[in-house]
C-alpha cells in the first residue's frame, strides 16, 4: 500500500537490464512487427468503421454513431430512377475500400479517421540468441543457392572480354569510419 512517494515515477535502468526484461516480456508481445499486417484492424479503422457504421469483415461489429432519421425518411422515396445524379454502379463497392478510403467511396463521411495506406516495409527478424553479435547475415532472409552461384558465375566469366581489366584501389583507400567499431556489446539489446 506504500508508494516511494515522488521517486517511484522515476527509474534509471541500464541497457542490459533493460534487454533482458524485454527478453522476458518477449512471451507477452506480438511476433509480427511488421504493421502493414494489421491493416483495417488498428484504433483508427475501427473507429472509422463505427462512424460509418459498417463492420470491417472478420471483424468487430458495432452500434450505429449517428442515427440519421431525418435521412432514413427522405430514402423511402428515393430510387435510382428518379436522380438526375445519380451513377449505376453495377458492382457493389467492398467495406474495406468504404474504411480504408471513407470521403471517396461513402457519400456522407463524418467522424472518419484518416489511416496509413502503407508503412515502410520492416526486415526485422527477432533473434532468439542473445549471444548472436548485433548485425549477422541471417540465411531466412535471402538464401543463396551454391550451385546457382556456380552457374552465374561461370556464366558472367564466359561473357567477359579479354579488354576488361580489375578495378585496383590505391593503397591509401580506407573505409568511411573505419576506426570506430561497428557495435558494441549493447547494440543488440539496444536494436530489440
Amino acid at each position: 500500500d506504500m508508494v516511494n512517494g515522488p521517486s517511484y515515477k522515476r527509474w534509471r535502468l541500464t541497457l542490459p537490464i533493460m534487454g533482458a526484461l524485454f527478453r522476458l516480456a518477449g512471451q507477452l508481445l506480438s511476433d509480427i512487427p511488421d504493421p502493414n499486417y494489421y491493416y483495417l484492424f488498428d484504433l483508427k479503422s475501427f473507429f472509422t468503421a463505427k462512424a460509418l457504421s459498417m463492420a470491417i469483415p472478420g471483424g468487430p461489429k458495432f452500434e450505429p454513431l449517428f442515427r440519421d432519421l431525418e435521412q432514413a425518411e427522405d430514402e423511402e422515396d428515393w430510387n435510382e430512377f428518379n436522380d438526375i445524379n445519380k451513377i449505376i454502379i453495377r458492382q457493389q463497392i467492398r467495406t474495406e475500400y468504404k474504411i480504408a478510403f471513407p470521403h471517396l467511396y461513402n457519400s456522407r463521411p463524418r467522424s472518419v479517421y484518416e489511416g496509413y495506406y502503407h508503412y515502410p516495409c520492416s526486415v526485422f527478424i527477432k533473434t532468439e540468441d542473445p549471444d548472436l553479435p548485433a548485425f549477422y547475415f541471417d540465411p531466412v532472409i535471402n538464401p543463396i543457392a551454391h550451385y546457382k552461384l556456380q552457374s552465374e558465375t561461370q556464366q558472367f566469366a564466359d561473357e567477359e572480354d579479354d579488354d576488361d581489366e580489375d578495378l585496383v584501389l590505391p593503397d591509401d583507400v580506407e573505409p568511411v569510419l573505419n576506426d570506430f567499431p561497428l557495435f558494441t556489446e549493447d547494440t543488440a539489446d539496444g536494436i530489440a
